[in-house]
């Protein structure tokens, strides 16, 4: 039995039910609500110690990190394939899934930890909360950016550089869209779930990277790969994935 551990909409959590998605897998969806710190209690560090989602639950066998998740699925369910044939192009796969990781959540991280953790942040230090919650967080570089959004928050070069690491992500993706329409040529792969959500978030926050005249093949691309049945159900709101909900401060 398949079981996903998830908050729905996130750009992680949506690389992993995209890839299920595409192959028609079924799977328990156990969605997480970040705002109630429901990944940071005891029963889910038990299995993902790191206090992140997503997290796979696969007959007693726990994977995660996204991307890993992402391989493991394609291997254990080859049908339908969504890696390259031959090592060369599963080499180049695997770089745009390092590139997602390095460079596309580093970059999405600042704008969007700004947007939906600085009022939860100050209701829970206007609470008193603040202290025994960033203890609680397992990762030291997510308690620091937690500590950082309550007091000063981000500065101006850490936006600077999240906007210029979006700015090489969409470079590289316009280069090698050069070479067929997917990002590792004529197949759709996990290539191109896992940088996705990153593309599409980053035109949210900066609506000139996806202007044709600016991007044309990475522009194409998008819109071809947001049509995509599977796309459409994992990125639209939906029960598994709720939209937005109102800002908590719980921190139970």
């Amino acid at each position: 039995m398949l079981e996903l551990y998830h908050a729905g909409l996130t750009t992680c959590s949506k690389k992993a039910r995209l890839c299920l998605a595409e192959k028609g897998l079924d799977y328990v969806s156990h969605y997480m609500k970040l705002r109630d710190f429901e990944h940071h209690r005891p029963e889910y560090l038990a299995l993902n110690p790191n206090g992140v989602v997503p997290t796979l639950l696969h007959d007693g066998q726990v994977i995660i990190e996204s991307t890993f998740i992402n391989e493991y699925l394609d291997e254990v369910f080859p049908d339908p394939p969504l890696k390259p044939t031959d090592p060369a192009g599963r080499a180049r796969m695997r770089g745009w899934g390092k590139m997602a990781d390095e460079y596309g959540l580093a970059a999405v991280r600042i704008p969007t930890w700004t947007r939906t953790k600085t009022d939860s942040i100050g209701a829970l230090r206007d609470a008193g909360e603040l202290d025994a919650v960033i203890a609680r967080i397992p990762l030291q570089d997510h308690r620091d950016k937690y500590r950082q959004i309550s007091e000063e928050g981000f500065s101006e070069k850490e936006f600077a550089d999240a906007y210029a690491k979006m700015d090489f992500v969409y470079a590289r993706a316009e280069e090698a869209l050069a070479d067929g329409p997917w990002l590792v040529g004529e197949q759709f792969t996990l290539a191109d779930i896992n940088l996705l959500p990153f593309i599409d978030q980053f035109g949210k926050y900066r609506p000139e990277l996806l202007d044709p005249a600016n991007h044309p093949r990475t522009a194409d691309w998008h819109g071809r790969a947001m049509a995509r049945p599977a796309v459409i159900k994992t990125y639209s709101p939906s029960d598994e994935a709720p939209g937005r909900p109102p800002q908590s401060a719980s921190a139970a």
